[in-house]
C-alpha cells in the first residue's frame, strides 16, 4: 500500500539525515574544538610577545638609568615594573583557566608545561629585577665600577642565558601549538565536506529513485482527484469521481464523494437561509445606523455643552469683573455710586447664577440624572398661583392676563416647583415679547387622560423657519433678538426637558406679529391610584420617565 512505501521511504530518508545531521554535528564539534585550540595558542603567543616588550622596555629604563643616569626616570622604572608583573600575571591566569578548561589529556599536559615555563619565566624575571637592584645600590653607594661589572653579569647571565632562551622557547612552543591545531582543523574540515557531499549526493540519487517510483503510482489517482475538485470548485456538485482502489486514494475519494452530496445538500438549504439572513443583516444595519446616529448626537450635545458653557459664561464674568475694576479704581465717588455698581454685580451675579442652574439642569437632563420630588398635585391649583407671578410680570407693560381653568381637579404625578417653573417659563416668555397693552391667555383642561395647559400671547410670534428650532440651547429667532437682548436662550430648552421627565409633550404654535400659543400635555392620575405605596410608585415613574 502507499502508505508503507511512504513509511519505507521516509524511514530511509531519516537515516541519511540522521547520518549527515550526526557528521555535521561532529565536524562542527571538532572544528570549534581545534578552532578554540588555535585561538587560545594565539593568544598566549600575543600574550608572550607582550611579556617580551614589557621585559626589554623594562631593561632598557633600567640600563639607561644605570649607565647614563638619567633623571625623572625612577616612577618610569617602577610603571615598567608593575606592568611585566601585570604581564606575568595575566600569563599564569590565562594557563590557569586553559587547565580547569581542558577536556582532553593532551590539553592537560600541555596547559600543565606552560604554567612550568611561566613559573621559570617569573623566577628568572624576578632573579634579573633583584640582580638590577644590587646594581642600582652599588651605584648610589659611588661603586660605579662594580656595579657595571654586575651589570655585564646580569645582561649575560640573567637575560642572555636565561631568560631570552626561556621566552623565545615559549613562544615558539606556543607558535608550534598553534600551527598544529590549524593543520588538524584544516584536515577535519576537508573530512568533515567530503563526508557531507557523499551523503547529499547518496541522499539526491535516493530521492530521485523514490520520487519516480511514488510518482508513478499516486500520478493517476492525483489526476482524479483534480478533475473531481475541479468539477465540484465548478459548481457541478453530482459529479463524482471514478477510483475503486482500495489503497488511501480510493479511500480519499469515497469520502470525497460523500462530502460532495453533502454540499449539494447544504447548498439547497443555504440558498434557503441566504434570503433570511439578507433581511436580518438589513435589519441590523439599520438598527447600527441609527445607533451610530445616536451616538453622534450625543458626542455633538457634549460638545456642544462645553463650548455653551465658555460662551455663554464668559460674558457676565466679564461685565462683573469690569464693574469692580471701575469701582475700584474710582475716586471720590459717593455711597450711591458705589451701590449702583454693587446692584449692577448683584444683578449680573443672580443672571450668572441662574445660567449656571439652567446649564446644569439640562446636562444632567441629558444623561438622565435628574432629581425630583415626586407627589400627587392638583395642577388646577399650581397654574392659579403660578398665573398671579405672570400677573406681577404683566403689570411693567399693561398687559391683561386671562387664566381659564376647569371647575374640578386635574391630578397629575410630578415635582411642583419644576412644573411651575414650566408654567413661569412660558408666562415669563410670553410677557416679553407681548406688545404693551396686549393680552395672554392661560388655558387648563383634563379629560382624565391627559392634562392640556395652553399659554397664548398676541406678541411678535415666531418665524416659520425659526419654530422647529425654538427648543435648541440658545437658539433665539431672530424678531426676539430685535425686541428683547436679555435673553439666554435656556427657557424653553429647561421647559422641553422638564416636560419630557414628567412623560409629556410641549409643542408651539406660532404666526409672525399674531402671537403664539405653546401646548403642554401631562399624562393624569386617577387620585385612588395616589395612595398607593409612593416609594414603589415613584421609582417606576422616575426610571420610565428618564427612559
Amino acid at each position: 500500500m502507499l502508505r508503507i512505501r511512504l513509511a519505507m521511504v521516509v524511514a530511509i530518508s531519516l537515516c541519511f539525515v540522521f547520518v549527515l545531521g550526526f557528521t555535521l554535528y561532529w565536524g562542527s564539534h571538532k572544528i570549534a574544538l581545534y578552532s578554540s585550540r588555535s585561538q587560545s595558542a594565539y593568544e598566549a603567543f600575543d600574550r608572550y610577545q607582550q611579556l617580551y616588550r614589557e621585559a626589554y622596555r623594562y631593561f632598557k629604563q633600567r640600563m639607561d638609568l644605570l649607565l647614563v643616569d638619567q633623571q625623572g626616570t625612577a616612577a618610569d622604572v617602577e610603571m615598567s615594573r608593575q606592568r611585566l608583573h601585570d604581564a606575568v600575571e595575566r600569563l599564569r591566569k590565562a594557563a590557569a583557566t586553559d587547565l580547569d578548561a581542558a577536556s582532553d589529556i593532551e590539553v592537560w599536559q600541555t596547559r600543565q608545561s606552560e604554567l612550568d615555563s611561566i613559573a621559570r619565566l617569573s623566577a628568572s624575571l624576578e632573579a634579573g629585577m633583584n640582580r638590577f637592584d644590587q646594581v642600582d645600590r652599588l651605584r648610589q653607594e659611588g661603586r660605579r665600577e662594580a656595579a657595571l661589572l654586575l651589570l655585564s653579569e646580569v645582561l649575560e647571565e640573567d637575560i642572555d642565558r636565561k631568560f631570552d632562551p626561556l621566552i623565545d622557547d615559549a613562544i615558539n612552543r606556543e607558535r608550534e601549538r598553534a600551527l598544529v591545531a590549524r593543520e588538524r582543523l584544516m584536515g577535519l574540515i576537508g573530512l568533515s565536506s567530503w563526508i557531507s557531499i557523499s551523503t547529499a549526493i547518496v541522499s539526491v540519487v535516493f530521492s530521485i529513485a523514490a520520487g519516480a517510483m511514488l510518482f508513478r503510482s499516486i500520478r493517476r489517482p492525483i489526476e482524479a482527484l483534480m478533475r473531481g475538485t475541479d468539477e465540484i470548485a465548478a459548481g457541478n456538485l453530482p459529479y463524482r469521481i471514478p477510483i475503486d482502489s482500495r489503497d488511501e486514494f480510493g479511500y480519499l475519494a469515497k469520502h470525497f464523494n460523500q462530502m460532495a452530496q453533502e454540499l449539494e445538500v447544504q447548498q439547497r438549504k443555504l440558498g434557503e437561509s441566504r434570503t433570511v439572513l439578507e433581511h436580518k443583516v438589513a435589519e441590523r444595519t439599520l438598527e447600527l445606523n441609527h445607533l451610530n446616529g445616536e451616538l453622534q448626537r450625543l458626542d455633538h450635545a457634549r460638545r456642544q455643552f462645553f463650548a455653551d458653557i465658555s460662551h455663554e459664561l464668559r460674558t457676565p464674568i466679564t461685565v462683573i469683573r469690569g464693574e469692580a475694576e471701575v469701582t475700584l479704581r474710582g475716586r471720590n465717588k459717593d455711597a450711591e455710586e458705589y451701590k449702583e455698581s454693587l446692584q449692577r454685580i448683584l444683578e449680573l451675579s443672580l443672571q450668572l447664577g441662574k445660567l449656571v442652574n439652567d446649564l446644569l439642569f439640562l446636562a444632567r437632563a441629558e444623561t438622565a440624572n435628574l432629581q425630583f420630588e415626586w407627589e400627587t398635585l392638583d395642577l388646577v391649583e399650581l397654574v392659579v398661583n403660578a398665573a398671579e407671578d405672570i400677573r406681577v410680570l404683566a403689570q411693567e407693560k399693561s398687559i391683561e392676563v386671562t387664566l381659564n381653568v376647569t371647575d374640578t381637579p386635574v391630578w397629575v404625578r410630578g415635582d411642583k416647583q419644576r412644573l411651575r417653573q414650566i408654567i413661569f417659563v412660558l408666562g415669563d416668555n410670553a410677557c416679553r415679547y407681548s406688545h404693551a397693552g396686549g393680552r395672554i391667555i392661560i388655558d387648563l383642561e383634563g379629560d382624565g387622560t391627559e392634562a392640556l395647559l395652553r399659554v397664548t400671547d398676541h406678541g411678535i410670534g415666531i418665524p416659520a423657519q425659526d419654530l422647529k428650532m425654538i427648543f435648541d440651547r440658545y437658539y433665539r429667532s431672530t424678531n426676539a433678538r430685535r425686541s428683547s437682548d436679555d435673553g439666554t436662550g435656556l427657557g424653553l430648552p429647561v421647559a422641553k426637558a422638564i416636560v419630557a421627565a414628567h412623560g409629556g409633550e410641549i409643542s408651539a404654535d406660532s404666526s409672525e406679529e399674531a402671537g403664539t400659543t405653546f401646548a403642554v400635555t401631562l399624562p393624569q392620575v386617577d387620585l385612588k391610584d395616589s395612595a398607593v405605596d409612593a416609594s414603589a410608585d415613584d421609582f417606576d415613574y422616575v426610571r420610565e420617565s428618564a427612559a
